[in-house]
């Protein structure tokens, strides 16, 4: 099993209630997994696009986490220069799991499609499918 750093971020939520945002890092494989049922950095739905795109509240965590330098442990490049770098995997109060990567927010898969197979082929947290589920 991959090692993780496991984070927690405080932000508002859209009704402006402070709320925990669970954040596990794979270094070696270049993934963030954010785990945020209270929608304080979850994605937005876009309606004119029809899309999802990364919320306020995304960026406003990415320069909380350049700022106390998590990044320089391990010896990385700064998240907010290079975020575009790492596939984000979103856990949350949607009923699917949505990745942002490549400048590309997609939707990995539906929470009640989910299984033992698809979360190792999706390369998904076991941890925050759990809480899920």
């Amino acid at each position: 099993m991959d090692k993780y750093t496991e984070l927690e971020y405080r932000g508002l939520n859209i009704i402006d209630e402070i709320s925990t945002v669970e954040l596990a890092i794979d270094w070696e494989n270049q993934r963030i997994h954010v785990f945020d049922t209270n929608q304080v950095v979850e994605p937005e739905y876009h309606f004119l696009t029809k899309s999802y795109q990364l919320s306020e509240g995304f960026y406003k965590m990415v320069k909380v986490l350049n700022d106390k330098q998590i990044w320089a442990i391990q010896k990385v490049e700064g998240v907010q220069k290079g975020y575009t770098d790492y596939a984000w995997y979103f856990y949350g109060s949607r009923n699917c799991i949505l990745k942002y990567e490549n400048s590309t927010m997609m939707e990995v898969i539906k929470i009640e499609n989910l299984n033992d197979e698809m979360v190792t082929y999706h390369h998904l947290y076991t941890k925050y499918i759990s809480k899920l589920r």
